[in-house]
């Protein structure tokens, strides 16, 4: 047994505690004392937040979108929102999850090459977001009692009523020859503005989320359980592991379909899928560097040598796991690939 999985279960409990009722939001099977600690820390990672709580967080963006559009109606800007992040492919592992809320200025869009625009934009692009974000800061501020505004890309908001770290991003839309086609919302991209360095950063964050969420249906959610499990591993083990959780989505968006598409009953089976995985992004550099994002546009790991030995610190996490399960099992003369009941 290498962990100790009470404190573990401990960490887990906390990340899902409910504030009010002073109480963990767990699965039934969570209590049950014929499962073992490390088969309850593996299934419980893989399970869903409650929607209820995802829920919450919600309204904490809703509350926080109503108080920025007065503030900045005030100042003469309109805006539109739109969020990104786990929440939106049920890959977040927190009770009280964090939000992204995406605010688009109204006074101009981008348009991605061949493209060009009718009537061009006579202001400036970049001065209106840094307006944007200034004022986005000045709203939040004059209303909330905690509103970090030193993150490049983003100002951080801790509202209390429900209890949530929200992070609003100022930005503007990049219309795509897809969505031009299609007028569909998933192919238009966005320019994220980076105060430090006064510049813009294109993403695709809504065709992220509906690839993810497309292929995680395919996969009888395998998908998000085992993206779930390993943010889990990161952040609980005893050293930093210095991978986001767009690289952990990526790495387990890559995996084939029949790989993640394992029944209810045999859900440790995604733990030795999860493995090969990660050694094969370690071990295979041609695959490393051209492994792509879900959305198909960028490379994970450009300068990939830097994150092999994150990579195996995640794989050692995962196969310690799969070692203590097998362990546990074999005392009760079980496999891990057996049929486990867990809800």
């Amino acid at each position: 047994m290498k962990k100790n999985y009470t404190q573990r279960l401990e960490k887990l409990k906390k990340r899902r505690l409910d504030d009010q009722l002073q109480k963990a939001v767990l699965s039934e099977s969570f209590s049950d004392i014929r499962i073992s600690e490390s088969v309850k820390y593996a299934l419980e990672s893989m399970s869903p937040i409650d929607p209820s709580y995802t829920n919450n967080t919600y309204v904490a963006s809703e509350n926080i979108r109503n108080n920025l559009t007065k503030g900045l109606n005030n100042k003469g800007l309109t805006v539109e929102y739109r969020h990104q992040g786990s929440v939106e492919t049920d890959t977040h592992i927190k009770l009280h999850s964090d939000i992204d809320i995406l605010v688009f200025t109204e006074k101009y869009h981008s348009m991605e090459p061949p493209l060009t625009p009718i009537s061009p934009y006579q202001g400036d692009p970049l001065a209106d977001l840094k307006e944007l974000r200034q004022e986005c800061y000045n709203a939040l501020n004059a209303i909330y009692n905690q509103v970090d505004n030193s993150k490049a890309k983003s100002i951080q908001v801790f509202p209390t009523n429900p209890k949530r770290k929200v992070d609003v991003v100022p930005a503007n839309w990049v219309n795509t020859q897809d969505y031009q086609s299609t007028s569909n919302e998933k192919y238009r991209g966005v320019h994220i503005y980076d105060k430090d360095n006064h510049s813009r950063q294109k993403d695709f964050p809504f065709l992220h989320i509906a690839n993810v969420k497309a292929k995680n249906s395919l996969v009888n959610g395998g998908l998000a359980k085992l993206v779930r499990l390993l943010k889990t591993l990161k952040v609980d083990a005893d050293y930093e592991i210095n991978l986001s959780s767009f690289e952990i989505t990526s790495i387990v968006f890559a995996m084939e379909n029949h790989s993640l598409n394992k029944p209810k009953y045999q859900e440790l089976l995604l733990l030795n899928e999860g493995s090969r995985q990660l050694d094969k992004v370690i071990t295979d550099k041609l695959y490393r560097e051209s492994l792509m994002s879900p959305n198909g546009k960028e490379r994970v790991f450009e300068t990939s040598e830097i994150k092999i030995v994150e990579l195996k610190k995640l794989k050692l996490e995962l196969d310690e796991l799969i070692e203590d399960i097998t362990e546990e099992l074999g005392k009760q003369f079980k496999r891990i690939d057996e049929n486990i009941i867990y809800g």
